[in-house]
C-alpha cells in the first residue's frame, strides 16, 4: 500500500523491560511523521496543533512513545523539536505518575451513627465534612454533610468507620472504580467514581511550622518522578 507524503508514518520500534522478570519485550509502533517534523514549523498554531496530535499518539502506546520521545530530545538538530518533545515526554511520565500511588476521593471525614434503610440498626457512617475543589469526590457529587453509609456493598456497624474506610481507599490504585452508599435527606443514593492518586502533602500542609503550597508539594512531587523516571532509563543503558 503506497502512502502520501503528506500521511508517511515513522517505524518505531523500542526494547524495554517487563515488569516483573526481565525478559526483553520488543514494541513497534508507527509515528506520525508529518507531525514530528511540524514540531520545527515557522507557524506557532502548526507547532501546537503537532504538539497536541503527538500526545495523542503517545497515549495509545505510553511505554514505545515515551522511549522515542526521549530518544528525538536527544538526537534532534532542531532545538524546537527537542523542547516539544521534552514536554510530550513529561507529559507522558505524568499520565505514569497519575496511575501509581495511592487511591484518593477528596473529602474531608469524621465518624458519625445514623438509622439507614432497610438496616434495623443504627449504623457506623461517615459524615462528609469538606469536599475539596477538583477533586474526584466534588466530580463525583459529593456533597457537604453526606453521609457515606457504605463502601463497594462493605457497610460499618462497629468501630471508627472512617479510619476503615480511609484505609481501604488508600490501599487502591488510582483510577480504580468504587461506589459509594451515600444517605442523603433520609435516602440512599449510590455515587460511582474513579479514584485520583493521593497528593503529596494530603495529610500534612505545615511544616515546621509554615503553610505548605499543595499545589507546588504536587508540581515538586512530580518533577521529583521526572527526574526519577530519567534516572531509570540513563540506568538501563
Amino acid at each position: 500500500m503506497q502512502r502520501s507524503e503528506t500521511d508517511t508514518l515513522i517505524r518505531v520500534v523500542a526494547v524495554g523491560f517487563a515488569m516483573l522478570g526481565s525478559s526483553p519485550i520488543l514494541w513497534s509502533v508507527e509515528m506520525p511523521s508529518k507531525a514530528l517534523s511540524s514540531l520545527a514549523s515557522q507557524d506557532f498554531h502548526e507547532r501546537e496543533t503537532a504538539q497536541s496530535e503527538l500526545l495523542a499518539w503517545g497515549r495509545k502506546q505510553p511505554e514505545p512513545a515515551m522511549a522515542e520521545f526521549l530518544r528525538q530530545s536527544r538526537i534532534s538538530t532542531d532545538p524546537e523539536v527537542r523542547e516539544r518533545c521534552l514536554k510530550i515526554l513529561r507529559d507522558l511520565v505524568s499520565d505514569e505518575y497519575l496511575k501509581e500511588g495511592e487511591g484518593f476521593i477528596g473529602i474531608g471525614m469524621k465518624d458519625d451513627v445514623a438509622n439507614v434503610p432497610g438496616d434495623p440498626k443504627p449504623r457506623s457512617v461517615i459524615r462528609v465534612t469538606e469536599v475539596r475543589p477538583g477533586t474526584p469526590g466534588q466530580v463525583a457529587g459529593i456533597q457537604l454533610n453526606d453521609l457515606v453509609a457504605g463502601l463497594d456493598g462493605q457497610t460499618w456497624h462497629e468501630g471508627d468507620a472512617s479510619l476503615l474506610f480511609r484505609e481501604k481507599i488508600r490501599a487502591m490504585k488510582p483510577n480504580t472504580k468504587i461506589e459509594l452508599k451515600i444517605l442523603r435527606d433520609g435516602g440512599l443514593i449510590d455515587l460511582k467514581l474513579h479514584l485520583g492518586r493521593r497528593p503529596a502533602m494530603a495529610d500534612n500542609l505545615f511544616f515546621n511550622g509554615q503553610n505548605i503550597d499543595p499545589e507546588a508539594a504536587e508540581r515538586a512531587a512530580r518533577e521529583a518522578y521526572f527526574r526519577s523516571w530519567m534516572g531509570r532509563q540513563k540506568s538501563q543503558k
